[in-house]
């Protein structure tokens, strides 16, 4: 049974800085433990401090079902009693009327659950919210679980503590909803508007209409803004002593694929075998292009149409070379099925049967969503030191938190092996690992600042 006493010392200092934080955020990289520190923060705040006497944790589906038994596995946090609000409406009813110190709620039923309570009469002492950075679009456009984080926040006093591995996941932009959460406006302002004139310029913007589709830092912010914001933020990169190695495996397309990807970036439509595309926006001719890149693409009829094969063949030729399971990363539904044809025994980890047999080891190819799978998740890295890409995503914080399933504390073998799948001149995948490479090194920097504020 593990104590306090076998927390690493950045994890004592963070206890510390969110105890004397009523609302603040936990920045590790995923493997860093997170959960036990904040199980150590509810037990001193619930039976040491006596200043909370019921806890609301918010998270994905399947780490809301983790919790309880992770919270066994410390000697501080085994006698919680918890509550898991997940599942069919019987099973949610059950779970708020038994006795609970905890409730742990997944995102999807999050805003059903806040409106079941008068915030007059919360009753949660303590809201965790696991996997933050869901919280990252905020304002009359938020997602349904940050209006109901902000009404928690402006109408409430419980304590609040964001926690993620990925705090600055896509850029600059996504850092003003859960600072607005913590202080309701008092760092970065009250308005999205006045954040953006204030600290960022547009990124991408259509010149005929004005409109801006995405946002930058400005140059020379970085330090303005951090320093803002670094009293909310315990930020913490340690050093696990973890190993992993990246691998690119270049494919051409065929001559007739790569010029059929020009003509649909030069034109927005195309014409293709039996194949017929209309891209109304450049946005859409890129997650065209994205698919054409893996080999298949759904066309104007809704129907899916394999045009190459090259990005299978490499893949063969991974799982032969891989000296054990492997993982299989993939986007599209059609890159599942031609997966699941061409590998008929793979499970699919998105699945509840498929994560059982691939935490039991009785996979050798797994199949992940980083969607479905991509966070919070523990155990893979039991059994797998090998992923592949099959399809690069454009989400630097799914790929990242990705490789982080395996590449953590626990992990089979010396050194975790990924592969990337790319394809040479299909225009998009390039694209996304040099935003991905842009993505790692704005976090790298956010982190780092963080901690020497430390």
């Amino acid at each position: 049974m593990r104590t306090r006493k076998d927390f690493r010392e950045y994890q004592d200092l963070a206890e510390d800085f969110i105890l004397a934080n009523p609302r603040s955020y936990l920045a590790a990289k995923a493997g860093a433990g997170k959960t036990a520190v904040a199980l150590s923060v509810i037990d001193r705040l619930m039976f040491d401090r006596f200043e909370v006497a019921k806890v609301l944790v918010v998270a994905p589906k399947r780490v809301a079902q983790q919790w309880p038994s992770e919270a066994q596995g410390w000697a501080f946090s085994k006698g919680l009693r918890f509550g898991v609000y997940v599942g069919v409406p019987e099973a949610r009813k059950a779970a708020l009327a038994a006795p609970y110190d905890v409730l742990t709620c997944s995102f999807d039923h999050f805003p059903e659950l806040v409106q079941q309570f008068k915030l007059a009469n919360w009753p949660f002492d303590l809201v965790v919210f696991d996997e933050a950075s869901r919280l990252r679009k905020g304002g009359r456009k938020g997602s349904v679980g940050w209006k109901a984080m902000n009404a928690i926040s402006a109408k409430t006093d419980a304590r609040i503590l964001l926690m993620s591995g990925s705090p600055r996941p896509g850029t600059a932009h996504e850092l003003f909803a859960p600072v607005f959460l913590l202080d309701q406006g008092q760092r970065l302002g009250t308005t999205l508007t006045g954040f953006r004139a204030d600290y960022l310029e547009p990124n991408k913007q259509n010149r005929q209409t004005g409109q801006v589709y995405s946002w930058r830092l400005r140059k020379g912010m970085e330090a303005k803004l951090y320093s803002q914001i670094a009293d909310l933020y315990f930020a913490v990169a340690p050093d696990l002593g973890l190993k992993s190695v990246v691998i690119d495996r270049y494919v051409a397309l065929p001559k007739a694929v790569e010029k059929a990807c020009m003509d649909l970036q030069a034109n927005q439509v195309l014409d293709f075998d039996d194949l017929s595309l209309t891209a109304a926006s450049q946005g859409t001719v890129a997650g065209k292009l994205h698919q054409m890149c893996q080999g298949a693409v759904f066309g104007d009829d809704g129907k899916v149409q394999v045009i190459h094969d090259e990005k299978m063949d490499e893949l063969n030729q991974i799982v032969e070379e891989v000296d054990g399971p492997l993982i299989v990363a993939y986007w599209y539904t059609h890159d599942l099925e031609r997966l699941q044809k061409q590998y008929p025994n793979a499970v699919d980890v998105a699945t509840d049967e498929g994560m059982a047999a691939a935490k039991a080891g009785q996979a050798e190819i797994a199949l992940l969503h980083p969607g479905s799978a991509g966070h919070g998740i523990d155990g893979l890295q039991k059994h797998f030191n090998a992923i592949a890409w099959f399809t690069i995503p454009a989400s630097f914080e799914m790929y990242d938190q990705t490789h982080k399933r395996i590449v953590r504390s626990g992990q089979v073998g010396d050194t975790t092996s990924i592969y990337r799948i790319i394809a040479a001149n299909g225009i998009a995948d390039e694209r996304l690992l040099a935003g991905l490479y842009r993505k790692e090194q704005e976090q790298d920097a956010f982190f780092d600042y963080l901690e020497n504020r430390i």
